[in-house]
């Protein structure tokens, strides 16, 4: 199966092209292969923690639910999982080709059904309740009963998808108070500061960026050395800096996190958003597990000169019209 993951803009687009909307008409066969390629069964366009975020945004009801619509009917409810589950993996990994062990690495399955698989399963449903009935559904077979259950559960699905600004805010959410992406870009804007005053350059950039993320997945790299006895004070008197850079680009979606992030620091005229917050976080996972990513043309060409398409074989597109190329190619219609 072709894995097609696509940003929000690009969604946007192909919702436009279903709504027949005046920008959406070059997107109309790119949404119509995409369609097919779905309904064969060949191809899934995967949604993320951060589509819902995205998507929960949009305080108009008509263009949120023109994209959901869309999201919907490709996705299918497909989804993938969060980054720091599949850290946990690529850990264990980068460190059995260190020291031969562990044995067993943890296992991420990446992509899944739902919101239940994004969050790991922290996130439980109402139980079907069959009380009204006259014998409490006793007397339900059972194929009735999981068919009633799935339809419970995709009502659920559908709600949180389609959940706007309102009614977040209604349930105790409200996204004006999340400062998750100012928080990202103050931290940013600090290493960069570090990077002026200390006239780093190239090697120095990619050294610092680097060493930041280091400081980042530190408890989970605690974790994983526990698991093979190894205490981190061991991990580091025996790694030189060259050891631990090497080491955090052996980590596959951590790499892509950090030519993301260098390729911006080094290029000093691009200010850091709190919108690249978002980027930053879904793209890695995207990049590295999907066959096809689309998404705007400054990460594109970031990804390309960090040469993420030879390493991870993913195809990097910025333009959602190029679906018909990508489709034909592969032949999954």
């Amino acid at each position: 199966m072709l894995r097609v993951y696509l940003d929000q803009n690009k969604w946007v687009d192909l919702a436009r092209a279903a709504t027949g909307h005046r920008l959406g008409g070059r997107f109309g066969d790119a949404l119509a292969l995409a369609r097919a390629g779905v309904a064969a069964g060949t191809v899934s366009f995967p949604l993320d923690m951060y589509r819902y975020w995205e998507t929960s945004k949009r305080g108009d009801n008509r263009s949120r639910n023109a994209v959901v619509d869309v999201m919907r009917e490709l996705s299918r409810q497909h989804t993938m999982a969060l980054p720091f589950g599949i850290l946990d993996e690529e850990l264990d990994r980068a460190l059995q080709r260190r020291f031969g062990r562990p044995a067993q690495p943890r296992r991420q399955q990446v992509f899944g059904v739902g919101l239940r698989h994004i969050t790991e399963g922290r996130m439980n449903w109402p139980k079907l309740d069959l009380n009204m009935l006259p014998d409490g559904g006793l007397s339900l077979p059972d194929h009735p009963r999981a068919q009633l259950n799935h339809e419970v559960t995709e009502s659920i699905e559908e709600h949180l998808l389609r959940a706007g600004p309102a009614t977040l805010l209604a349930s105790g959410f409200d996204h004006a108070a999340s400062d998750h992406g100012q928080r990202f870009v103050d931290f940013e804007n600090t290493l960069a500061a570090y990077i002026k005053e200390n006239h780093l350059t190239k090697n120095g950039v990619e050294q610092a960026v680097r060493g930041t993320d280091f400081i980042d997945i530190r408890p989970a790299l605690i974790e994983a050395l526990e698991g093979i006895g190894v205490t981190y004070d061991q991990f580091m008197s025996n790694s030189t800096v060259a050891d631990l850079m090497r080491f955090m680009d052996d980590l596959p979606t951590r790499y892509v996190t950090n030519v993301l992030r260098s390729a911006k620091h080094r290029q000093t005229q691009q200010k850091w958003e709190p919108n690249d917050f978002i980027d930053i976080v879904a793209l890695p996972v995207a990049s590295v597990y999907c066959d096809v990513i689309i998404t705007e043309k400054q990460w594109i060409h970031q990804m390309r000169q960090g040469k993420i398409e030879q390493q991870y074989s993913t195809r990097l597109l910025s333009d959602a019209a190029d679906l018909v190329e990508v489709l034909v190619d592969s032949s999954v219609i």
